[in-house]
C-alpha cells in the first residue's frame, strides 16, 4: 500500500529528500510527466503524486526514471532504501496496538492488575523509536558519505581525502 509522505514543517526525511530528487530530475530533464510515463511505463498521474511527494514510489519507477533522466541511479537508489526503511518502521509502529487506559495487552483470560503490561507496552515503543532514529541517522551518514564521494569524483579528487 503506498503511504502519504509527511511535509509540513517537519525535517525533511528521506521519502521527502527522494521525492525533492524526483522534482528536480524531472525539471532539469525538461520531461513533462507524459513524456515520462510514455518512456518508462509508468501512469503520468503516478508520476504526478510521486515527484510530488503524495505516494511513495516503488523501486522499479526509480531506476526507469534514473535510466530516462541519465541520472545517478544508484544515490536514487540509496534514498529509496532509506525512505522504505523509515516507511516500514514507522509502520510495524504504527501497527502496535495503543493500550486503552487500564488495559493490559494480550492480557484477555490472564489475571493481573490493571495496567500491568503498560510500561512493558511503553518500553517496546521507545525501543523501537530510538531503533527508527539509530536506523535514520545512519543512514543519512552513509548518503552523506556517497554525495561527499560523488563530488569528489566529479572534482577529480580521490574520495576520502588525498589528491
Amino acid at each position: 500500500m503506498d503511504h502519504v509522505l509527511l511535509s509540513g514543517g517537519a525535517p525533511k526525511g528521506p521519502a521527502d529528500r527522494l521525492s525533492e530528487e524526483l522534482r528536480l530530475l524531472k525539471s532539469s530533464s525538461g520531461l513533462t510527466y507524459a513524456r515520462i510515463s510514455e518512456r518508462t511505463h509508468y501512469a503520468k498521474s503516478s508520476w504526478e503524486r510521486w515527484v510530488n511527494g503524495k505516494q511513495f514510489p516503488p523501486r522499479d519507477a526509480v531506476e526507469r526514471i534514473a535510466a530516462v533522466c541519465q541520472a545517478d541511479e544508484r544515490r536514487l537508489l540509496e534514498l529509496w532504501t532509506q525512505a522504505e526503511a523509515c516507511r516500514t518502521l514507522a509502520g510495524t509502529l504504527a501497527a502496535a496496538p495503543a493500550a486503552a487506559p487500564g488495559a493490559v495487552p494480550g492480557a484477555a483470560g490472564r489475571s493481573g492488575a490493571p495496567g500491568e503490561g503498560d510500561a512493558a507496552l511503553q518500553d517496546r515503543r521507545q525501543k523501537a523509536v530510538w531503533s527508527l532514529t539509530v536506523l535514520a541517522l545512519a543512514l543519512t551518514a552513509g548518503l552523506a558519505r556517497s554525495v561527499r564521494q560523488g563530488r569528489e569524483l566529479r572534482r577529480g579528487t580521490r574520495p576520502g581525502g588525498g589528491g
